[in-house]
């Protein structure tokens, strides 16, 4: 597939890995950016397991930060379901 945009980030254990950017976008109810991404890997029944982290610029670096709040998680996935439904 073209057109796929990938990121070079390093996780906790401080391995590099390349994933698959699916979204970036920001929250109009916080102001805060997010990014979907995957490692195209699939869960036990084959879907591909996706993540969403909050991402945090400071100066030449960006941190992508795991999502604690359980309102911000429940407004992202009503966003995702939203946006699947707009495209069928």
């Amino acid at each position: 597939m073209e057109g796929k945009e990938t990121l070079k980030v390093i996780d906790e254990n401080g391995i590099e890995k390349e994933v698959e950017v699916l979204s970036y976008f920001k929250l109009k109810s916080n102001g805060k950016d997010y990014l979907i991404y995957t490692e195209n890997q699939l869960d036990d029944n084959g879907n591909v397991l996706t993540y969403t982290s909050e991402v945090i610029e400071d100066g030449d670096s960006i941190e992508l930060r795991g999502i604690e709040e359980p309102e911000v998680v429940q407004e992202i996935k009503d966003l995702i379901i939203k946006t699947i439904n707009s495209e069928e």
